[in-house]
């Protein structure tokens, strides 16, 4: 059984030699002899795609990939799946944040459960843990992935880890699109539509400690929230339908109230001023409307996860 061990760089310079050092230590240790380490330089702005492959002129086990011009990570780990040869591929950050006993952990359990064909690392499940990850950056990953787990079904406690153990046919199977970090969601919702099985450990992430984080609040939470909306539409179409709605009953009642009842001492002039038949009946049609784009959305969803069956089928 070969192992493939990819990792994505983007200025890592300082991070190389450590690495490969604490990965390879890892594998030894664990009587995994046979495995590649493709790293994949995603447009360094440094000496890491040098460095690296001088490394690599001089060990058999390290195989180099990359492009000049930084395209994501997405992109990175694509390019690296396909250089990947090993019957067990896994993803993990090049900086360790998940320290290397997580790598032969995962792999230990596909080869004791052959139902299972991808192992997640995963922090936020009972038993995971996060040490020295600054307050504000945790907050906006536990609620993504707090979103997440009513998004996919089964529930997934950590969605948005690179860390993972795929079994070859699993993930070389999916047409992989997305070139930032939404490939992760990417990659779990096309396994689910394809019917593979997932298992989750736990696991612990820890600061990096060299280096830069690639971190983006804005453009993180903007495709988090896309992509939330895609897997589960009626989740927001749905409940925005179902406010409006909502208001347009009460508001009925209430017009129906001051006009038909009689209630001493009540003030009803103040109703008039915020409500009427036209006000109701707008509420009741826009909420029908949104209704409707949910309705739209969960079948447009259903369409998609065919549609990723078939794209699997063609590639397999």
């Amino acid at each position: 059984m070969k192992i493939s061990i990819v990792a994505p760089m983007y200025n890592e310079e300082s991070n190389i030699e450590t690495t490969i050092t604490k990965v390879k230590a890892e594998l030894l240790l664990n009587n995994y002899n046979d495995f590649e380490l493709v790293f994949v330089n995603d447009g360094s702005k440094d000496k890491t795609w040098e460095k690296a492959i001088d490394i690599a002129k001089n060990d058999d086990h390290l195989k180099v990939v990359g492009y000049k011009t930084n395209q994501g990570r997405g992109k990175a780990l694509r390019t690296g799946i396909d250089n990947a040869v090993g019957d067990i591929i896994v993803t993990i950050d090049f900086d360790l944040s998940y320290d290397a006993s997580h790598i032969t952990r995962m792999i230990k359990e596909l080869e004791v459960n052959e139902n299972v064909d991808v192992v997640l690392a995963s922090c936020y499940m009972p038993g995971g843990q996060t040490i020295g990850i600054p307050k504000f950056r945790l907050f906006i990953s536990k609620t993504a992935n707090l979103l997440y787990r009513f998004a996919f079904s089964p529930q997934i406690y950590t969605s948005t880890c690179v860390v993972r153990a795929y079994r070859k046919n699993a993930i070389k199977s999916l047409d992989l699109e997305s070139n930032d970090k939404e490939i992760h969601l990417e990659i779990i919702s096309k396994l689910l539509a394809n019917n593979y099985t997932l298992q989750e450990i736990p696991g612990t992430l820890t600061r990096r400690q060299m280096g830069k984080s690639s971190f983006k609040f804005r453009a993180h939470s903007i495709s988090h929230i896309l992509f939330f909306i895609q897997e589960r539409p009626f989740a927001l179409f749905g409940i925005i339908g179902l406010m409006l709605m909502t208001t347009g009953f009460i508001s009925s009642l209430i017009l129906i109230l001051t006009r038909f009842g009689n209630i001493n001492g009540f003030d009803h002039t103040w109703i008039s001023r915020v409500s009427s038949p036209s006000f109701v009946i707008i509420l009741f049609l826009a909420g029908f409307q949104f209704l409707g784009l949910g309705f739209l959305g969960i079948q447009n969803s259903l369409l998609k996860k065919e549609l990723f069956k078939i794209q699997s089928k063609l590639k397999g």
